[in-house]
């Protein structure tokens, strides 16, 4: 199901805003992997900024996103119309959203397809 709020700056397949980068966020991911690196000795992966580590990249690309990127309430709810400051935790909030396109309130911004 996409959406799609008239403006052409959400992606309709996605939900995410164009300007966050719809198309996989490509250039943030780019910029993410220049703050951590993967340390074999330990199997592990380690911020550049502050040290910290976990076993899991994804940790680690959510933690560099949530504390080191100073980039501001960048994802906005497609439901709701909350504004998240991760990818994370736009798709965590996502799933937990209660607000869908069939109640009736929110029924005319939204586009079945």
């Amino acid at each position: 199901e996409g959406y799609d709020d008239g403006s052409g700056m959400i992606d309709p397949n996605t939900g995410m805003p164009i300007a966050a980068g719809a198309d996989g966020n490509k250039d943030m991911d780019v910029m993410l992997r220049s703050k951590y690196v993967k340390r074999s000795e330990f199997k592990d992966w380690k911020c550049l900024e502050c040290g910290y580590n976990s076993v899991y990249q994804t940790n680690m690309k959510n933690h560099i996103e949530a504390h080191h990127l100073n980039l501001g309430a960048t994802y906005e709810c497609q439901f709701c119309h909350t504004l998240l400051k991760t990818r994370n935790s736009y798709q965590a909030h996502k799933s937990r959203c209660r607000v869908r396109p069939h109640d009736t309130v929110y029924s005319k911004t939204y586009v079945q397809l």
